[in-house]
């Protein structure tokens, strides 16, 4: 078949707003029954309004009812709603925020009534001898503003389905926990802890307790209570996991200054020292924005090797690890092609699971099994989410990533992905000389990581002879804890800086029209969109740098969101910009884009959720009303029943339209028709 010729961002593609949203899945977590070897795993299916389906890999079939959808709120980014062992599945229910047990078909709430949903429960671990008992985080919302939440750990009976206080202390509404986990033979508990202004990636600690079971009562406590890792605000331990009864391993990015990255650690009882036998400058685990997600597990009962995902140049990397010796050799074959692996579950020795994500495949759930020295792995799919009901795409149409790294002002790095226009229907533009027009992604968090991992919306926009581009700004994460830091203080300076000079740099002017660039991005993704083209800090505001702009639920005003954001990120402002709003009120005020919205010369669509609770509605109608006072170019779209980010098929499928519209008619067909 000839190849056409016409203008970049007006091609025809097969790969529409439809296609994408109509079978829409994703997988969140896959987990193992340690007892049978069971394996497990939920799926997001955005066709049924985003519930997660929790499904067993050996029946291919759902858990618990049909409406069941296994997720939990605590944190509002929620993960670790669901857990096996021996046979009965545990889950959260995002419909009434109950605790289920379900065994042999029998499915049995195990925690109390809840009608006004007051108590949110997640991170379950159970007792290996007292098996009815589970310790879980407990978030409490009898009194529900991001002030008051309070976070502890609980013991739930599930044979009497009752529910008690474990850890909690008077500074509740402070503080947090996660991953709660027994030693071997249930003698001790480990669980991570940080406390405002902390995040769990800038002051998590672990602490490990006695363990002590009364028959009398068939309930715990805990005695000789301590710190093992971790220091608030200045070492991030996480993700803690018993090798044995007397050896604990966990990430932590204690270290030299400057060298900081997130290692593998272990605890005994005589000492804690690093696994490894020299710092890797690689991060071995993301920052826990949700639950659950564990980048390692061990691949034999002793505890001697373990599998351990790294991040290099913005992949994951397998290793084995050798606890013993501090040694570890990478996995690497022709069959290993995931650029992103996260819930990594021992299944038996040298057998794993884990989600994966490739650049030029669907995601997956999948089964590895290593053998030989030289630990040859057999990856296995148990279950992909490939589109199920739409036709294939055409061979060849899928731009694949190619890593950036970005020598910006001051000989200062910044890495960036960059995805070519692609689709094998087009040999290029019909207008001579043309450049593609390209969208710049920023990726939310700010402590966050824009990952290579196929992407259907960035296909659609790349299938259609747009560039796109991924910027991973100072701030972002997986380049080690300095980089991280980049942006203490200068949160809304330093990212739209590294996202103008980025579009400015050599390598991106010789590959897109800088000229019809549109940025775009979510949560603090869209705040990064927003001060760009609002502030007056920003050199992009001052001469219309950007063609044109999407926000989808972006951050207009830093006091307003100190206020009412959720309790998880109540506090994470006060590094990212310097102080607290009462001690640094100016910067609040001067880095709010809704204060400058006279300046937005930009055109701005806003695409926002009613219901998010962690960038409320408010945000985007204060931005909006100040660009339409001032005459400006604004179109805004608000769904219902949507909350922090797409997760139906109707909303997704219309916001993919809405955003190829607003770049068409603001930057793509004003140039052709010139």
């Amino acid at each position: 078949m000839s190849q056409k010729y016409a203008p970049y961002g007006l091609w025809e593609s097969p790969i529409t707003a439809d296609a994408i949203a109509e079978d829409s899945i994703s997988m969140n977590d896959i987990f193992v029954d340690p007892v049978t070897k069971d394996i497990y795993y939920i799926e997001q299916r955005a066709s049924e309004s985003g519930r997660y389906v929790l499904l067993s890999n050996k029946t291919q079939s759902e858990v618990f009812a049909k409406d069941f959808n296994a997720r939990t709120r605590v944190h509002e980014y929620g993960g670790a709603a669901a857990i096996a062992y021996n046979g009965t599945v545990y889950s959260s229910n995002f419909a009434d925020f109950l605790v289920y047990a379900a065994k042999d078909g029998k499915i049995k709430p195990i925690t109390p009534e809840d009608p006004k949903k007051i108590y949110r429960y997640a991170d379950f671990c159970v007792h290996p001898v007292h098996t009815d008992l589970l310790v879980a985080i407990l978030e409490d919302h009898t009194h529900d503003t991001p002030q008051t939440v309070r976070n502890s750990l609980c013991v739930i009976n599930s044979t009497a389905t009752t529910v008690t206080s474990l850890v909690c202390t008077e500074n509740a509404q402070r503080e947090f926990y996660a991953a709660p986990t027994f030693s071997p033979s249930g003698d001790r508990l480990v669980w991570q802890f940080w406390e405002h202004p902390d995040m769990p990636w800038e002051g998590g600690q672990l602490y490990m307790a006695d363990v002590h079971y009364n028959p009398t009562t068939h309930a715990f406590s805990l005695s000789n209570t301590k710190l093992v890792a971790g220091s608030a605000s200045a070492i991030s331990a996480c993700y803690p996991l018993w090798a044995s009864d007397d050896k604990l391993l966990f990430t932590s990015d204690e270290g030299e200054e400057g060298n900081r990255f997130a290692n593998l650690w272990e605890c005994t009882r005589a000492r804690t020292k690093p696994v490894l036998s020299s710092v890797v400058q690689q991060d071995f685990c993301m920052p826990p924005w949700t639950l659950g997600n564990y980048p390692f597990a061990f691949l034999d009962d002793n505890g001697t090797k373990a599998i351990c995902v790294a991040w290099r140049g913005g992949r994951s990397v397998l290793y084995v690890v050798d606890i013993t010796t501090g040694s570890y050799d990478e996995i690497k074959n022709e069959s290993f092609d995931f650029v992103v692996i996260e819930h990594v579950r021992r299944v038996s020795d040298y057998t794993f699971v884990f989600t994966g994500l490739q650049s030029n495949a669907p995601g997956a759930a999948m089964l590895c099994t290593l053998t030989g020295s030289s630990f040859a792995p057999d990856f296995q799919v148990l279950k992909s989410t490939a589109l199920m009901s739409a036709a294939p795409f055409p061979e060849g149409i899928i731009s694949l990533p190619t890593p950036l790294e970005l020598k910006l002002a001051d000989n200062k790095i910044v890495y960036a992905v960059y995805y070519a226009p692609k689709n094998p229907a087009y040999a290029g533009s019909s207008i001579p000389n043309e450049k593609p027009p390209c969208v710049l992604g920023v990726h939310g968090g700010p402590t966050g990581l824009e990952t290579q991992n196929l992407n259907w919306l960035k296909q659609y926009f790349t299938s259609r002879g747009y560039a796109w581009l991924d910027i991973n700004y100072s701030g972002s994460s997986c380049y080690g804890r300095a980089y991280v830091e980049r942006l203490q203080g200068n949160w809304g300076i330093t990212d739209v800086n590294d996202c103008i000079e980025a579009v400015q740099s050599p390598e991106l002017r010789s590959l897109i029209d800088t000229q019809r660039t549109a940025i775009r991005g979510g949560s603090s993704g869209g705040y990064t969109v927003l001060a760009s083209i609002s502030l007056t800090s920003s050199a992009a505001s001052k001469t219309k740098f950007f063609a044109s702009a999407t926000s989808n639920y972006g951050i207009s005003n830093l006091e307003l969101l100190a206020d009412d954001t959720h309790k998880f990120e109540l506090l994470y402002m006060t590094k990212l910009l310097g102080g607290t709003k009462e001690e640094i009120p100016d910067v609040y005020h001067d880095r709010s884009p809704m204060y400058f919205a006279a300046r937005i010369e930009t055109p701005l669509l806003v695409l926002q959720g009613n219901d998010d609770e962690v960038v409320p509605p408010a945000q985007s109608w204060t931005i909006i009303d100040g660009v339409i006072k001032n005459k400006g170019h604004v179109e805004a779209h608000f769904f219902d029943g949507e909350q922090h980010g797409w997760r139906t098929s109707g909303t997704i499928k219309r916001a993919i339209e809405f955003e190829r519209e607003w770049y068409e008619k603001s930057m793509v067909r004003t140039s052709v028709s010139k």
